[in-house]
């Protein structure tokens, strides 16, 4: 009845069809979060900080949101440099962005966020506002002493806001 060239032409039309679906849904989301969130503050990318990798930001009331307006939705490698006004995620082949110490609010540890799962406590997560949204931030390192510095130096600016 069917020609298996055919079978083969309706599947990879269907596989199509999904990819520029999911894509349209995606443009369509990243706009309407561009309307309802700030813009962050951006930075000039440096490799000076911390060697690790920008996994996600979410919502923090819908941790299984991802914030994908304002190039805030691709993970990938990044450096974060921690000082006493901001931390600073510079992303490779991304934006870099900066989190004021005052927009911080929490700092805490996951084992896992949207699709990236890792072993107990793997990811260090910044709770922060970005205008009067509140959003987390999840990011990696390479070890565990780079991860417990980071969060070490973090805690003492959401401490020093509070």
């Amino acid at each position: 009845m069917f020609e298996l060239y055919q079978v083969g032409l309706a599947f990879v039309a269907a596989l199509l069809g999904v990819i520029a679906w999911a894509g349209a849904t995606w443009r369509k989301n990243s706009k309407a979060q561009d309307l309802e969130l700030a813009t962050p503050q951006y930075t000039e990318f440096s490799n000076v900080g911390t060697n690790g990798y920008y996994v996600a930001t979410t919502f923090a009331d819908r941790p299984l949101h991802r914030v994908s307006a304002h190039g805030l939705g691709f993970a990938g490698k990044a450096f974060v440099d921690v000082s006493d006004q901001a931390v600073r995620v510079h992303r490779i082949g991304e934006r870099s962005f900066r989190i004021d110490s005052s927009a911080l609010v929490d700092l805490g540890r996951t084992s896992g966020v949207i699709d990236k799962v890792v072993e107990k406590d793997g990811l260090l997560s910044l709770r922060w506002m970005l205008g009067a949204t509140e959003l987390e931030t999840h990011l990696r390192f390479a070890n565990s002493q780079s991860r417990d510095e980071i969060a070490h130096i973090v805690s003492k600016l959401i401490v020093g806001v509070k």
